[in-house]
């Protein structure tokens, strides 16, 4: 099968649990984005959005915990995945995710955050154009995100979880 089929493949077979999940988490980070927004909207003086934010909460608040549900109800009928399976998935970032999880947790992701951060700020100059750094900024953070988690992290949990499977 080639890589253009594989892709076509993973993206047509996303797991209803990880459907699931975006949908709630995007609720969520919509009422982040209202809650945002109409403060900085008071705070210049515009003390009538008072309505439309409480509205706006509440109706994001309502949808958010009603895909939460659907969330939790679809992750108890859905067994977790076994970790001799995880190099069977067709996703390659969803294959090393689950490798990387499996073996350190969450640490790796957060670390990986707090380093693309830094290894951002100390490439990029910071007295550049405001559009530039934004731009750089944009660009620069994801891409040492990807090239620590998924390249390093992986380079380095997946002999163990090698090692694990082989045990196992």
């Amino acid at each position: 099968m080639s890589k253009l089929k594989q892709l076509k493949e993973a993206m047509a077979n996303t797991p209803p649990q990880r459907l699931a999940k975006i949908e709630y988490q995007s609720h969520m980070f919509q009422m982040l984005g209202i809650a945002t927004v109409c403060s900085i909207l008071i705070f210049k003086g515009f003390w009538y959005i008072i309505f439309a934010f409480v509205f706006g909460l509440g109706i994001s608040y309502a949808q958010g915990m009603s895909a939460y549900k659907k969330y939790r109800n679809i992750s108890m009928l859905v067994e977790p995945e076994k970790p001799e399976n995880f190099e069977g998935d067709i996703s390659f970032t969803r294959r090393r995710s689950k490798i990387i999880e499996h073996v350190y947790g969450t640490v790796p992701k957060w670390t990986s955050i707090v380093i693309a951060v830094i290894m951002s700020t100390i490439v990029m100059p910071l007295d550049s154009a405001r559009v530039l750094l934004m731009l750089g900024f944009l660009i620069l953070i994801p891409t040492f995100y990807f090239i620590f988690y998924f390249g390093l992290f992986y380079w380095i949990a997946y002999p163990q979880y090698k090692a694990e499977m082989k045990i196992k």
